[in-house]
């Protein structure tokens, strides 16, 4: 269900690819939902899924007060991981 354009680890939709359009280059941007820093810390599975089993462990919260919520529930952002990130 995700793309390209959704987090790793949380499913945000940044709208536009967080690792660039090849998938390999990543811009190190910090979501907005999860704070996983894209390049560093979401850079393959094991890492993807460790980082996000953490940020559930801490309730899932919104992580930049200064962006808005995008209104989805952590289940249905989830939903959004790209594919073999799950």
């Amino acid at each position: 269900m995700g793309s390209e354009n959704n987090c790793r680890v949380c499913g945000y939709d940044w709208g536009e690819p967080p690792w660039g359009a090849s998938g390999q280059e990543p811009t190190f941007w910090i979501c907005p939902c999860c704070e996983v820093e894209a390049g560093y810390e979401d850079g393959d599975v094991e890492s993807s899924k460790a980082y996000r089993a953490a940020w559930l462990a801490k309730g899932a919260p919104w992580s930049d007060p200064d962006e808005p919520h995008d209104g989805l529930t952590t289940e249905e952002r989830l939903a959004h991981v790209p594919p073999g990130f799950e």
